[in-house]
């Protein structure tokens, strides 16, 4: 099912930037419920990988999502595809925070939320379906550890998720005072791809849900 879902989401590439992934173009086309929520999810990656790309430490884990880097650090590709992964589970976690929090009605969807999220994810990666079933099995065991404070609504809870996000990261120790800093402008990125939260998005989806049961 899992592969199948993975194979499902290359055709739903190829079937939807034809509209230049304009969400209200894409929900208005969608007519199952596997393409509503995969249109949800496409948009909810790319939040996370705001997230990724905004964070502060961009340079010292600059081999992450290269491919073509990745079989020449046999090494350490372990390491990379740990942090690689952690950090994409994380950064998803911040945003599916954010969405049941804005609409709780959604977090029965949390798995399939989840595994079509990590399909596009492994898409735009290029990554073939075995990696995707190996980085499934790693991002379902963060969920089933970190579920309970994705869920949370306690305001503490952002700030857990902050910063199991930057440990994620693995750069070391180092000074507290750097890591404060980090952490901070970790947090600012996030509140700015927060601010820019994709409301049209959501509310598009619950449309769409309403008509395919």
């Amino acid at each position: 099912m899992s592969v199948n879902d993975f194979k499902k989401t290359k055709l739903w590439h190829k079937e939807f930037k034809n509209l230049g992934y304009d969400s209200k173009l894409i929900f208005k086309k969608a007519k199952t419920k596997f393409e509503i929520l995969s249109s949800l999810s496409f948009f909810l990656t790319i939040m996370a990988s705001e997230i990724l790309l905004n964070q502060p430490i961009q340079k010292k884990i600059n081999i992450i999502h290269n491919n073509f880097l990745y079989k020449f650090i046999s090494k350490d590709s372990k390491k990379v595809d740990r942090v690689e992964i952690n950090s994409f589970s994380f950064s998803l976690f911040m945003i599916l925070q954010k969405l049941f929090r804005e609409e709780d009605t959604l977090e029965k969807y949390a798995e399939q939320i989840i595994n079509f999220s990590l399909c596009h994810w492994s898409k735009i990666q290029k990554i073939s379906e075995k990696q995707y079933l190996q980085k499934k099995e790693n991002i379902l065991k963060l969920w089933n550890k970190n579920k309970p404070i994705v869920f949370s609504k306690i305001e503490s809870s952002k700030i857990d998720l902050i910063i199991l996000l930057y440990k994620s990261f693995e750069v070391g120790i180092g000074n507290k005072e750097i890591i404060k800093k980090n952490i901070a402008v970790l947090g600012f990125s996030i509140s700015k791809v927060f601010k820019e939260f994709r409301y049209d998005v959501i509310n598009e989806f619950k449309k769409k849900e309403r008509i395919i049961k």
